[in-house]
């Protein structure tokens, strides 16, 4: 019949570690075997005769515990958890930093405009240096699909008008002011899906040629090994704006987030433990105070 053995406390474990002071009952006991007699190199006869070397005398080198008395001069047990301490448990620990003094004078929005509109506070991070640049690519690519077209066949690129600043800012605030299932539902007629501002501001054809035809690199002398070089320079503008416009507070942190996406894409990620399991995973870091994007 076997017994649970009871578990040794804390106390019991550390009075073994004190007590066991001969070094004889953790030596390993040498097997008997054939090459003990074989004769040892030079270098090591050293090592198989320690009695050679000379000892290292312990007075030399003081110990915490040098003075504290008991037998044989060991430590207690109090002794030893007096000078290791204890664990305590803290609800608010703020670990130690160095004594640095933030200035939040400079921190915040950058220069504000003193009445800003919708379209001023757009303009802030997509200036028009750079729209002007995806207008440019953009025209560019457009010209390249024409050459490319066969000839006699005719199509919505046989339509093709040079775009504009003016005409892209509008573009992409279409783009971007409302999310719809299809393309074709922000110029429908039924009731129930009806949004008759886009078709004031293009025709369904227009806008489907310059979704066809928004570029934003010149092809000719992209850099190809840049996975993301079809979106670098805009990437890169709209990063320097960012820092631009606002100087973050002293607090900052990195978020994580997925962007939902199942095209084709060599960096997407698969992670079967979300609920949307395909998306580009994101890392940014933000402004605590204000949830800013900082990069």
């Amino acid at each position: 019949m076997s017994f649970k053995r009871r578990p040794l406390t804390n106390v019991e474990i550390l009075e073994i570690f004190l007590n066991s002071d001969n070094e004889s009952e953790y030596e390993s006991q040498e097997s008997d075997s054939d090459s003990d007699s074989e004769e040892l190199p030079p270098n090591l006869v050293a090592i198989e005769n320690p009695e050679s070397e000379v000892p290292l005398s312990t007075d030399e080198v003081p110990g915490p515990f040098e003075d504290a008395g008991g037998d044989g001069g060991r430590p207690t047990v109090d002794e030893v958890q007096e000078f290791c301490g204890s664990w305590k448990a803290a609800s608010h620990f703020i670990p130690p930093g160095p004594a640095v003094c933030f200035d939040e004078s400079q921190s915040g929005v950058q220069r504000p405009l003193p009445f800003p509109t919708e379209a001023e506070c757009f303009k802030l991070f997509l200036t028009e240096a750079l729209v002007g640049n995806i207008v440019e690519e953009t025209n560019r690519y457009a010209l390249e699909l024409q050459e490319k077209r066969e000839p006699g066949v005719r199509g919505k690129l046989a339509k093709w008008v040079t775009t504009t600043i003016s005409e892209m800012y509008t573009f992409l605030v279409t783009v971007l002011l409302i999310l719809k299932n299809s393309l074709r539902e922000y110029w429908s007629t039924d009731p129930t899906f009806a949004t008759p501002f886009f078709a004031t501001l293009f025709s369904q054809d227009r806008f489907l040629v310059l979704l066809r035809c928004l570029h934003f690199v010149n092809n000719a002398t992209a850099n190809l090994s840049d996975p993301l070089h079809k979106i670098r320079n805009v990437l890169i503008s709209l990063t320097s704006a960012f820092g631009r416009v606002f100087v973050p507070y002293k607090d900052l942190c990195i978020d994580e987030s997925l962007m939902l996406w199942k095209g084709r894409l060599a960096f997407r990620q698969y992670i079967p433990s979300k609920r949307h399991r395909f998306g580009v995973k994101f890392f940014v870091m933000c402004d605590v105070k204000t949830g800013f994007v900082q990069d």
